[in-house]
């Protein structure tokens, strides 16, 4: 094909999705973790379990929905920490969760940190710590990992420019 006749079709191409734009939503981070003792620094013998998904705004802001059970003890807190799987970091949040209860759920909790806290959460190095008084320093703690992108992530598949004969 003459380069002549590619430039039509690379043209043609580019504006096609130029017309179709990425959705805001594809810049946030999902971000997954599960509640477990032996993530705690240094580990426990919590039999409390539970889960978290947050997603991590291109506004810096990390939406959190957590569920929890099993906290013998009765939760006295739960708060967001950076740091890696293996150090204890700084506190940067208490959530709103129900105190004195062994099983629960937070919902649409929001947390806006600043951009170095967010390039921190986005490199892995965020956590939340479910406290009770039995173990103040955290009962469970759940690393919060980013996930891949997703095709679901994108409205709409990539176009490909025809070729000649089609």
């Amino acid at each position: 094909m003459s380069p002549r006749m590619l430039f039509p079709l690379m043209l043609g191409s580019l504006l096609l999705s130029a017309g179709t734009s990425t959705p805001a939503a594809a810049a946030d981070l999902v971000l997954r973790g599960a509640f477990s003792g032996t993530q705690v620094v240094s580990a426990t013998e919590s039999a409390a379990t539970g889960e978290v998904n947050a997603v991590l705004g291109d506004d810096d802001d990390l939406q959190i929905d957590l569920v929890y059970a099993g906290v013998a003890e009765g939760v006295e807190g739960v708060a967001l920490h950076l740091g890696s799987a293996n150090e204890n970091g700084e506190r940067v949040a208490e959530l709103d969760a129900d105190t004195d209860t062994v099983a629960g759920q937070l919902r649409g909790a929001t947390v806006s940190l600043s951009a170095t806290q967010a390039a921190r959460v986005r490199a892995g190095e965020s956590y939340l710590v479910i406290t009770t008084l039995a173990y103040p320093d955290g009962a469970v703690r759940a690393q919060l990992d980013p996930q891949p992108a997703q095709l679901d992530d994108f409205a709409e598949p990539p176009v490909e420019p025809e070729e000649e004969g089609d």
